[in-house]
């Protein structure tokens, strides 16, 4: 379940790109529900290619670790 996390960045995407009112609220709740789903297959892509290696959460995300 998504507990608002990511609020900020999805209305401040949506809203550059011009959506406002209602397409603007109905965008949002189609980017809201999609984010759990997203997670999701990060992390099984992560652990597939961990080849059995654990990693923490922050070695995870970190974009300049090197495996």
């Amino acid at each position: 379940m998504v507990t608002g996390e990511f609020d900020v960045e999805i209305l401040r995407d949506l809203i550059a790109e011009g959506y406002e009112g209602q397409e603007l609220l109905d965008k949002f709740v189609k980017f809201r529900e999609a984010v759990p789903v997203a997670m999701k297959e990060m992390f099984d892509d992560i652990i597939a290619q961990s080849n059995g290696k654990t990693y923490t959460l922050e070695e995870c995300l970190n974009d300049n670790e090197t495996n």
